[in-house]
């Protein structure tokens, strides 16, 4: 017996005490009672078609979550049919990241084959067109189906990366579906050499992760537990992190788009070793108003990483702005790169290890870097025999100016 007929046998209010004797919630960013708020959605329709849709969270950039669509798309779809039946709605969309165009023509054909009216459309979720409507998560539909046809487990996927800086990151643990109640530390491991643990939105101390949980109530939005060790610098993953919800924002909503704007540029300045000491207070009060003034997660959830860097990290805030440092030593505006005349031999092997053709000198002479274009990407040093490359966070010494034979420059 198909889903659909197992859906016949009930009355909608049925189905609606189903979800919530299973108490799922819906997943993600907006976490909330998912009978309640299907309730709560059926209470203020406006009397416009209904309309139900199924997708992540738009502010998902890891796609980790879309395993459960590709494993088993047709508990997905079952769970929007239910969703459907509950509210009866006549239109039932289910959205999909823009790249995954392959899936999108799989799951079209899948639909097409079973008689399904559900529309497949490769895009963020539309939350302006279902304003009147009920949007849920692919792993809330996934969760509704087995509660229907009585197989609701109280457990969530989940995957861990760990950063060994803002760029370099490694999968310590490959998505698997956990039970409800396990620890978090369980998951992650070790917490030495940890700096934060992010949760959801949420930015953990080491010693807060120790009695933290995964229940339903714990707000994972992609699904993605993040560990960042202390090579990271916090300053700089929020700048990555805020680019990527600008090129991803549809533009609409004004404080989505004008508050990434202001918190990208501001943070862009910190991290280039121009911060402004005012701007953490305007970034906290640009950030605070986005979290509940954007029409989806996108905007909503936009400044919370740079907001949970605020309240939580000063120190490294202070270290930019006030004493040009950066805390995890990453941070290239804070780098020095020189050639030590000490050490130089003026054997020239450093020069074509530059790409950028930043590194002056001829046979016998010291060799010098163009240090205000250098990108600091610290590929001449393993060129160089003599070690006389140096990256460093501190003052560079006095070094030659010019052209000078080596052996011939004097420091002091």
């Amino acid at each position: 017996m198909s889903l659909l007929d197992t859906l016949k046998g009930y009355e909608k209010d049925a189905v609606l005490d189903l979800i919530r004797g299973a108490g799922i919630r819906e997943y993600g960013a907006e976490n909330e009672d998912l009978a309640s708020k299907i309730q709560k959605v059926l209470e203020e329709n406006s009397g416009e078609e209904m309309i139900v849709a199924g997708g992540l969270n738009n502010h998902d950039f890891s796609g980790m979550l879309l395993k459960i669509v590709k494993e088993d798309a047709q508990k997905v779809l079952n769970g929007l049919e239910a969703i459907a039946y509950v509210t009866g709605a006549v239109r039932k969309i289910l959205y999909l990241p823009e790249e995954e165009t392959e899936l999108a023509e799989s799951l079209k054909k899948e639909i097409e084959s079973q008689g399904l009216a559900i529309e497949v459309e490769n895009d963020i979720v539309n939350a302006r067109l279902l304003r009147d409507g009920i949007t849920c998560h692919v792993e809330t539909l996934a969760a509704v189906a087995d509660a229907v046809e009585g197989k609701y487990q109280a457990q969530t996927l989940v995957s861990v990366v760990r950063y060994t800086d803002s760029e370099t990151a490694e999968e310590a643990k490959a998505p698997a579906c956990v039970p409800f109640g396990t620890s978090v530390k369980e998951l992650v491991g070790d917490l030495e050499g940890v700096k934060a643990v992010q949760v959801g939105e949420v930015l953990y101390l080491p010693e807060e992760v120790e009695d933290l949980v995964l229940t339903a109530e714990l707000a994972l939005c992609d699904g993605v537990i993040r560990v960042y060790t202390e090579g990271c610098c916090l300053l700089d993953t929020a700048v990555k992190k805020l680019l990527a919800s600008r090129k991803k924002s549809c533009g609409k909503c004004t404080f989505c788009r004008e508050g990434l704007l202001q918190l990208y540029t501001r943070m862009k300045e910190i991290v280039d070793g121009k911060g402004d000491p005012s701007s953490p207070a305007i970034m906290e009060e640009i950030g605070s108003v986005m979290s509940f003034s954007g029409s989806c997660t996108l905007g909503n959830c936009g400044s919370a990483f740079t907001l949970e860097t605020i309240r939580k990290f000063e120190n490294e805030y202070t270290d930019h702005i006030k004493k040009r440092k950066c805390t995890a030593g990453t941070c290239t505006a804070f780098i020095n790169m020189y050639i030590d005349p000490a050490k130089c031999s003026g054997c020239g092997k450093c020069i074509p290890a530059c790409a950028e053709d930043l590194i002056e000198g001829l046979p016998g002479y010291i060799h010098m870097i163009e240090d205000v274009d250098c990108t600091k990407c610290g590929k001449c040093m393993g060129s160089c025999p003599e070690g006389a490359i140096v990256r460093t966070t501190d003052r560079v010494p006095r070094i030659p100016d010019r052209l000078t034979r080596v052996g011939r420059f004097k420091r002091y």
